[in-house]
């Protein structure tokens, strides 16, 4: 049994979710995904927060998911895309578990992406400004990761991956 947090990070569609419930199932610990509390914390799904209230209001609520799940016990956890684009989400997060930032091509993550009803920012940006954000992203990610893992294959080769991570801490 898993006695510490795996916290996945990285850009939208890159595998977090996917790929946490999995790792989750494989050692048998529990499973939060950071979007799917805040919808059932607040009522309302992200689109919904984003049009009635903003971005801004959206990220004061994910900064307090982060609290939440930073106060939880061991299990994996995959995070929103742009919650550790801010610091005071990353300092909470990096304090409480493993960090590992999951990174795929843009081109494949643009593909799928590009017409999800329920990703507010790629409906509203360009393929160039969503690779300008990518970018920018990564850095930020990185900065918070204690380990990236590159996800080109599989759902099962990238659990291994993070699997020999665990085994190593």
């Amino acid at each position: 049994m898993l006695n510490k947090k795996i916290i996945l990070c990285g850009f939208m569609a890159s595998g977090k979710t996917t790929v946490g419930r999995a790792l989750a199932k494989e050692i048998s610990t529990n499973y939060i995904d950071t979007d799917e509390l805040l919808i059932e914390t607040y009522g309302m799904d992200i689109p919904a927060i984003f049009a009635k209230y903003g971005e801004d209001y959206f990220r004061d609520l994910e900064h307090e998911i982060a609290i939440k799940v930073s106060e939880m016990a061991a299990g994996v956890i995959s995070t929103g895309g742009g919650m550790l684009t801010f610091d005071r989400n990353g300092e909470i997060l990096k304090k409480s578990g493993i960090i590992i930032c999951l990174v795929r091509d843009f081109d494949v993550i643009y593909q799928e992406i590009k017409s999800d009803k329920r990703r507010p920012l790629a409906q509203t940006k360009t393929k160039a400004e969503l690779r300008d954000m990518y970018e920018k992203r990564i850095s930020k990610y990185q900065k918070y990761a204690d380990y990236t893992v590159v996800n080109l294959g599989s759902i099962d080769d990238c659990v291994k991956k993070i699997m020999s991570i665990i085994d190593e801490n």
